[in-house]
């Protein structure tokens, strides 16, 4: 797939310092016409069909459903209307790929207003547009795909119903809504991150999951590893420059484990959990977190607190990495939990772990998984929805269920796309680390972050937000 024949859309991405545009009215159309056209210029020319095909490809919303199309336009925001008049749909012809991993395609004229959600969730006759079918989930019919509010020009992508009770109403989620081009952006980063992928449809995917057309959804990439190890650093030399006497900056202890460390306690070769691990730097301290330490550089005592990676597995499983133990060696029982423990392993699953920060386990061959992910197992649960104004929290804002302790620092809903299950990315859980001590929430001493594992019960209290990692993909 010959890139340059792309164009360049690196100055409309929205970034940091390249914010969506906040003093226009209604949406940025040609922003968003142009990064949409790049999307679907990148699947075409994943598909193998040459660039020039769209060179005079005329076909939108309007050209393509002529009448069915113009009726509507009386209905739609002037700014809305004129990114449909620009945005592409593929030429006629060859089988249409489909747009991105999340949404197939410009919804029909039948499906672009969602008037049966609008009544549900008290909006605005005409506000809720499905502007994009999805690829997995439900219709456009039934409310799933990316919806755009034409009153709040904000846009999220729903993969079920149950979405909708997270995010609607808007007003009342409306860090969980953003500009188009947030969205639009948020997908192209993924394919320049090298999560999402594109190929032939026919080409089969890496581990032989389910491609979308020629999309392909990959357990990580190493530029994922290499934004983790940044994060990390940021981590470290938070904490480093908060002990009470500084240590020499000058040492180099080496990486967290060597190789021959992980190869004992059998963690697969070529995954995310190995690849940080070897890579990333071993600090001067010892606690990285509130009774959390930094993984046993000892062979045997680092195998000792593995209790998934010498169990019989499936040839696609990666299985769970503990990465940072309890210190003091508390346990979770995992009897009834709904942490997915068993995916891919043929023995028995260990009723009780050690607590402490784990890689996400999974099998390669299914889609939507985060191999860069993991989960706090806590070895105490939350109170639970039981006071409006506390309670420990996902990034949608969703009180974590009572007794569970497994879900802290996770995602809940996804508004770029994606089901509630796929774990937090563990870079993100270093950079809320890492603002829990610029900001003095966690304390530094001679060994490190001060506190025992208990610190975190204080998610459940008025300081929960806290704990709560922003939403994002």
């Amino acid at each position: 797939m010959d890139l340059s024949q792309l164009p360049d859309v690196s100055n409309l991405l929205v970034t940091a310092d390249n914010p969506a545009r906040d003093d226009i009215p209604g949406m940025d159309h040609e922003r968003c016409a142009a990064l949409h056209n790049y999307l679907l210029h990148y699947a075409w020319l994943a598909e193998g069909h040459p660039s020039s095909s769209l060179r005079n490809n005329t076909n939108t919303f309007f050209t393509v459903h002529g009448a069915a199309a113009e009726q509507l336009r009386p209905r739609l925001n002037m700014s809305l209307a004129t990114f449909l008049d620009s945005a592409k749909l593929p030429p006629a012809g060859p089988e249409r790929p489909p747009f991105f991993f999340w949404a197939n395609a410009l919804s029909d004229p039948e499906f672009l207003f969602d008037e049966w959600l609008a009544d549900m969730f008290d909006q605005p006759a005409d506000s809720l547009v499905c502007l994009y079918f999805p690829n997995i989930g439900q219709g456009g019919e039934s409310g799933g795909g990316v919806l755009y509010h034409q009153r709040y020009h904000r846009a999220a992508v729903f993969m079920h119903m149950d979405d909708h009770g997270f995010a609607l109403p808007l007003e009342e989620h409306r860090e969980l809504w953003h500009p188009l081009e947030t969205v639009l952006s948020n997908w192209i980063d993924l394919i320049r991150l090298g999560k999402v992928t594109a190929s032939p449809r026919d080409e089969p995917a890496l581990f032989g999951s389910e491609k979308i057309g020629p999309w392909e959804w990959r357990p990580y990439s190493e530029a994922q590893v290499a934004s983790c190890i940044r994060a990390w650093n940021r981590l470290c030399e938070a904490i480093e420059a908060r002990m009470p006497s500084q240590p020499p900056s000058a040492v180099d202890l080496g990486p967290l484990l060597a190789p021959a460390v992980l190869d004992e306690a059998s963690v697969p070769q070529n995954c995310f959990s190995r690849s940080f691990l070897t890579a990333a730097r071993r600090p001067l301290f010892d606690f990285i977190a509130p009774g959390l330490t930094l993984p046993p550089a000892d062979t045997s005592a680092f195998a000792a607190v593995q209790p998934f990676t010498k169990l019989s597995r499936g040839c696609h499983t990666i299985p769970s990495v503990c990465i940072f133990p309890a210190a003091s060696g508390e346990e979770v029982d995992l009897t009834g939990s709904s942490y997915p423990f068993s995916i891919g392993i043929d023995d028995s699953v260990p009723s009780r772990v050690v607590a402490g920060v784990y890689s996400e386990p999974v099998d390669r061959n299914n889609y939507d998984y985060a191999e860069e992910g993991f989960r706090l197992l806590l070895p105490y649960g939350f109170r639970g929805d039981w006071d409006a104004s506390l309670g420990a929290r996902k990034s949608d804002g969703s009180t974590i269920e009572r007794n569970n302790g497994t879900e802290l620092f996770q995602h809940g809903y996804k508004p770029f796309g994606g089901d509630y299950y796929r774990a937090q990315r563990l870079e993100r859980l270093f950079d809320c680390w890492c603002k829990l001590v610029e900001e003095g929430v966690w304390s530094v001493g001679p060994q490190g972050i001060k506190g025992t594992i208990d610190t975190f019960k204080e998610a459940d209290t008025e300081r929960w937000k806290d704990y709560l990692i922003p939403p994002t993909w």
